[in-house]
């Protein structure tokens, strides 16, 4: 049987292939801190894990080679699942409630795992031990250190070490797809820093190590500490979001976005902490409240926020767009809806109350975008080659439709993306409220004072990171 870090050609090809439809599921695709992954190394990736398969797919699509997963083991109940998901180089994680007996099933996935490292390949790890839609990193398990301690024994007579590198992934939709999508690399722990603690008392290495992950992790990812506020500071990250950009001087990317939303909410929890402003709290907690009761789509609401109600150059611009490629569109749609209409049914069907809702419509389309692409290229490109078009020859006509079938493909897409935000910009124009300013003032109030606190030394007791407990008899 093939090794699981071995690559054969038809993986190499699906890889190509995934990639680039995953980097074209968002409007934008931005990677920072490739640099600080090792080359020709035993690395472990350690990413908040918010979005099942898409955050695998993150991981994917931002490293310079093949990935070798973990994930829950009882998706891997049927025969043919399991084959599937293991030449995809993603193996079986048991844990206590797939039964005690099961546990002992993880000794092969780590072996598999360990090899992969030995032969300095890439390994991935979801330190959370599990999903959940949230702008939260939850405390990290051991089951990553249990098999990088394995590996750096093996290197104890060597300067070699294994890496653990620290990374963060943000999303502007869970569930959708044409928003952002930002994954930032931080810099490597090396698990040989550790292993003299490990071999002196390896629950206490266990500790240290997974308390610094958890540090460098937070710093790379939206983190909203506060439980009391999280639906508060959450939607106040993206109201003030182009306010904070501007305060900090900061150029106007996603990355950069998404440092303004760390800053908002990390002075949001810090304040949230201090019994002086409990008033103002619950103030901001009301007033966001009733903001979000028009305004579910958090990220999009705030967004068009940002361009106000204006009919200014930007608006007549996008409408200008919307006309001229509205009939491309229109037909774009049409030739790829079945591929549509099947993502929609399969996610209806299979998601509901499941948060696998981006992970099916994400993996339908990836899987029958090719094929029905090309079913089509069969049943009207080999027409076209016979059809006598004048100055130009019939393969002329199925070559340049074989080439615009998978663009019709996106464009269908982004057009969508750009017509639903103009929407909400045309019922903007008639929106009276100046709920979002106050909220805005608020928080410009709040940041205000907690600075001058801070140089007055005024500032809540610091916590210790979120970590597991410590339990020496833990499986994961």
């Amino acid at each position: 049987m093939s090794k699981i870090y071995n690559t054969p050609l038809s993986y190499k090809l699906l890889h190509i292939h995934g990639v680039f439809v995953f980097k074209h599921w968002f409007s934008s695709v931005e990677i920072n801190g490739e640099e600080n992954i090792p080359n020709n190394a035993s690395v472990i990736f350690a990413p908040n894990h918010q979005n099942a398969f898409t955050d695998a797919m993150a991981v994917l699509a931002a490293t310079p080679g093949p990935v070798v997963f973990l994930a829950r083991a009882d998706i891997f109940a049927k025969s043919l699942v399991d084959k599937i998901l293991r030449f995809l180089k993603i193996m079986p994680a048991y844990r206590m409630r797939n039964g005690i007996g099961n546990l002992k099933k993880n000794a092969d996935s780590f072996e598999q795992a360990a090899q992969v490292l030995e032969h300095k390949e890439f390994f991935c790890l979801m330190p959370e031990g599990g999903q959940e839609e949230m702008r939260k990193l939850r405390p990290l398990v051991k089951g990553m250190f249990r098999i990088g301690f394995a590996v750096q024994d093996h290197y104890k007579d060597t300067n070699e070490t294994v890496y653990i590198i620290p990374t963060g992934i943000d999303y502007a939709s869970y569930d959708h797809s044409g928003g952002h999508m930002v994954i930032n690399f931080g810099k490597p722990i090396k698990m040989r820093d550790y292993y003299d603690k490990y071999v002196e008392n390896a629950p206490v290495a266990y500790n240290e190590i997974r308390a610094e992950l958890y540090r460098r992790m937070s710093t790379l990812m939206l983190d909203i500490r506060t439980d009391d506020y999280y639906d508060t500071i959450y939607a106040a990250c993206y109201i003030y979001n182009l306010d904070m950009l501007d305060e900090m001087g900061w150029e106007d990317n996603e990355t950069n976005r998404l440092a303004a939303r760390q800053h908002i909410a990390a002075n949001l929890d810090e304040i949230a902490a201090m019994e002086k402003y409990k008033g103002d709290m619950k103030e901001l907690d009301t007033m966001v409240k009733e903001w979000i009761k028009t305004r579910p789509a958090v990220e999009e609401e705030a967004i068009v926020r940002e361009y106000g109600n204006d009919f200014d150059g930007s608006f007549l611009r996008a409408l200008i767009h919307a006309f001229v490629f509205a009939v491309p569109a229109a037909v774009s749609a049409i030739v790829n809806a079945p591929i549509f209409a099947l993502g929609k049914w399969a996610c209806e069907k299979w998601t509901v109350g499941t948060g696998f809702y981006s992970t099916v419509a994400l993996a339908v389309n990836m899987v029958i975008f090719p094929i029905y692409h090309f079913i089509l290229m069969l049943a009207v490109g080999i027409p076209l080659c016979h059809y006598d078009g004048g100055n130009f020859p019939g393969w002329a006509y199925a070559l340049v439709f074989c080439i615009l079938l998978p663009w019709s493909y996106f464009f269908s897409y982004r057009y969508w993306w750009n017509f639903k935000f103009l929407w909400k910009r045309v019922k903007n124009l008639f929106r009276k409220d100046d709920l979002t300013d106050r909220i805005a003032d608020k928080l410009t109030d709040l940041f205000s004072r907690l600075k001058e606190d801070r140089r007055n030394g005024i500032t809540p007791q610091t916590e210790s990171p979120k970590v597991a407990e410590d339990d020496t008899n833990e499986q994961d």
